[in-house]
This record gives C-alpha cells, structure tokens and sequence, in this order.
C-alpha cells in the first residue's frame, strides 16, 4: 500500500494511493481509513445477529403488495413517479414465486453517546464490496480481530443463484449508469466483482451494463431475458434505482431534474421482473427500504405481521423515533418537539432521492440532504409543500473518535479536535431462496465494515469525504 507522507499532516502532497495485489496493481479510488474503527466484541455480535431478520423483513413485505401500497399510499396519491412504482409492483410481484430471490441489503448503525446503536439507514446493495476488501487486506495486516467485508460472500450468492438459472453457463449482467456518468470509485468496484466472479466462481459471462442497453432486452416464450444472443441469468444491480428527485412530480420532467429520462426505465424493470433472469435488488425489496415503509414497520403491529414478537422487538429496539410530517398529527407532535429542542432533531427526505455520481455521492442536488438545526427544520416545517417530503428524525449524540484517513485524491486527514470523527458500522446480508417463499437457500451476515467521517458535518473536511471514508471494523474486548 504505497500512502502519503508518514508523518502526520492536515493535508499531504497528492500521492496516488495504491494497493497492491499481485500479479497486478489497483488504484484505490475510495477514501479510507488508516486504522479500523474499533467496537466491542458484544456490539459487532448482536449486529450481526440481527442482519438476518432484516433480511427475512425485506423479502416478506417485499413480497406483500397489500401492505405496499398502504404504507405508500399517501405519497402515491400525490407523486405520478410513487404511483408508477406500486403500479409496476401490482403487475409483477407474484412473479417472485416462480423465480430464485435474492436479495443484498446492508443495514448501517450509528453508535451513540452512552453506548447504543442506531439503525440510522437500510440499503438494497452490498455497498462497494470489493473496494472494502482492498481496505481489508491493509487493516488485517496491522490489526488483530479485523472483521472481513462481503464480497467472497456476495460474489458466491451470485454465482450461485445465477446457476439455478443457468446450470451449465450461468451468465451475470452488472448494472450500474454508463461508463460516462460512472464514478471512477464505483466503475473500479463492479469491474473488481466481475472479474472475480469469472476467476474464483465459475461464471462464464460477465456483462457491464446500463439500462440503456437494458432496454433493448427482450423476454422470450420462454421467460428467457435476451439481450442480443446472450441469455441473462442474473442482474447485479448497482444502479440507484430511487425517486429521480426529492419532490412530488408528474410524468415528464415535473418536480426535479432527471425525471424524463428516469421515466425511460420502467418497460426494462418490467422486463426483468417478468421474466426467469434473477435481480439481486428486486422492486419489492427496493420499496420495502423506502422511508414510509420503514415508518409504518415501526408502528405498533407493523413489524410484528412479519416476524416472530421477539425478533421485531429486536428490530424496533434500534429503529430511530420518527414523525411523518405529512401526517397532521404527526406534523403536530414534531412541530411540539421541535420547539421544545430545536436542535434536537432532523429531517430526511422521504423519497429518498437518487445520488450524484461524483467522489462523495453527493444528494444536495437532488434535495436528499439532511436538514438539521432550528432555523432550517422551522422553515421546512412552515413550508406546507415542501413538508410533506420528510420524516423527522430524534437526533443522535454519536460517540466520537480520532482517526486518520486517506481521500481518494491521495490527501491525509487527521480527525482530531474541532475535526473528530464519528463512524458508522455497516452489516451485509445474503438472502437467497429458491423462489419467493419458497425453501430459504442462505439468509446469513455476509460481513462488516464501516465508513468515518467528521462528526462536524460543517467541518471543510465534511466535503472531501462526504458520506465517509471506507474502514473495517475490529471487534476488541
């Protein structure tokens, strides 16, 4: 690992951080971490206990259209995009019991002041699995008990689903944007997943894709999904397949930027869920992750019409209080709070709008950003449109922690003083059945890891390494 200058600066000369794996060299084009973000043996365990329910959680309701469409039912009624989507699910949901599922979400934990966690976001894909590994192979090396990432995990769930498709020449398609829009941190991550799974699981064909050349991808009499003469049997999705913007907008081109072209996408989506090619995000588990679902989970009985009473205890346990602001009783409730602890609380956007695909996947753009702090969460709260898009959250004191990372630039910051860290803990599953309730093939935690950024999130540093710089974890005493 060829890093910046050994002794300690705020910023160092712009030095290419490489890693080198032999016979070849790979640029590492993510921020991370000099040293693993340290937590107790006992945390790392419980989180990785609880991965699997989330797993379970997810195809469930995934595959529960009833419950779908109540829980998104007043965003759908007033954004054509939210209709779309439950419209699509209404057309292809019962496909699921006649095709493999698999499923790669990762669960992402803040650790508080005074020792808890928080559940602070789900997601559908197992981040950038590969670059994670690169981080490994330097933190092992010089730590003990550093706890392995996803991608021997996730690359084998792949190959193996593929194969209940395709036997003898399983082929996978990488979905991700076009190499044009593409951050170089995500194009070097997928091409590093593809070609393991060609060298160390056996697949025969690895395609990188876009939904552009999706679309011209044809379903045959026989539930084939054809693109040109190849027959797909999986699609590993890396593609941000979210709400085009963070409003409420009809059709074409309303209420955000991107919309017309996101628009584009549907009759490919559809495609894919029709036919006998396996999705490793599936649209059910893509809406089981959004906002409002999430909110009416954590509602009395919600989580209980999916699992056991003990396993939602767990769950709810480290869900985040929150209040829908398009709900008059729930708007009421946080506007008390709110004026009570103005700074005691945020808001997310509910629709969860798609990233930028620059170094630090950047949402701001598309008005996914947090909003925090009295004066901004008063004006959002005076906005009558505008509200109606978030849910507010209580606020988390993390626990926080010195540390030293590396940007993808070749810069060397060190977290310290008016610039301390704060890191989030992340879990990634593996849920793979042979068909939509049908018998469960793996539902397991496929690894850990981490990201850290400034706990300060005005800090000049906060931008270098937006959502954070890539660490493991080691799970210590």
């Amino acid at each position: 690992l060829a890093l910046p200058g050994r002794h300690s600066r705020r910023l160092s000369a712009r030095t290419p951080v490489q890693l080198r794996v032999s016979p070849r060299a790979h640029t590492m084009q993510r921020a991370f971490s000099a040293r693993p973000f340290r937590a107790s043996r006992a945390a790392v365990e419980e989180l990785r206990a609880l991965q699997p329910l989330w797993n379970s959680l997810y195809d469930r309701v995934g595959r529960d259209h009833r419950f779908l469409r109540h829980a998104l039912a007043e965003s759908a009624r007033h954004c054509e995009w939210e209709a779309r989507q439950l419209a699509v699910h209404a057309h292809v949901h019962e496909r699921a019991s006649e095709k493999p599922q698999l499923l790669l979400p990762n669960s992402v934990y803040l650790p508080a002041e005074g020792g808890s966690w928080v559940h602070t976001v789900g997601n559908v894909q197992a981040g950038e699995p590969y670059q994670l590994q690169l981080v490994h192979s330097l933190q092992s090396e010089e730590h003990a008990e550093v706890c392995g990432g996803p991608l021997d995990a996730v690359c084998d769930a792949i190959s193996t689903a593929a194969r209940l498709v395709h036997p003898r020449r399983p082929t996978v398609a990488v979905l991700s944007k076009p190499a044009h829009k593409l951050a170089l941190r995500t194009r070097a991550d997928v091409r590093g997943v593809g070609a393991k799974l060609q060298r160390d699981h056996g697949v025969a064909e690895v395609l990188y894709v876009s939904m552009a050349d999706l679309a011209a991808a044809r379903v045959d009499a026989a539930g084939e999904l054809r693109l040109g003469g190849t027959s797909l049997s999986l699609i590993y999705s890396r593609f941000d397949f979210s709400h085009p913007s963070g409003a409420f907008h009809e059709e074409v081109g309303g209420g955000g930027g991107g919309g017309g072209e996101a628009w584009g996408e549907w009759p490919a989506v559809e495609a894919i869920e029709r036919s006998r090619a396996v999705m490793s995000s599936p649209l059910g588990c893509r809406l089981a992750h959004r906002r409002l679902v999430q909110h009416a989970l954590r509602r009395p009985g919600g989580l209980e019409a999916f699992l056991e009473r003990d396993e939602a205890e767990r769950l709810r346990a480290v869900l985040p209080e929150q209040w829908h602001l398009g709900e008059t009783r729930e708007l009421e409730e946080a506007s008390a709070l709110l004026d009570a602890e103005p700074d005691g609380y945020v808001a997310k956007n509910m629709l969860r709008p798609r990233t930028g695909s620059n170094a630090t996947q950047d949402r701001h753009a598309t008005g996914g950003g947090i909003v925090a702090g009295g004066d901004a969460l008063r004006a959002l709260l005076a906005d009558e449109v505008r509200r109606r898009w978030y849910v507010v959250y209580r606020r988390v004191r993390p626990a926080t922690h010195e540390a030293r990372v590396h940007t993808h630039t070749g810069e060397t910051l060190d977290l310290v003083g008016p610039a301390v860290g704060v890191s989030e803990a992340a879990t990634f599953g593996v849920f793979l059945s042979e068909s939509g309730g049908g018998a469960v093939l793996r539902n397991e935690t496929a690894g850990v890891g981490a990201r850290t950024r400034t706990a300060d999130p005005q800090h000049l540093f906060a931008a270098e390494l937006g959502y954070g710089a890539l660490s493991c974890v080691q799970a210590a005493g």
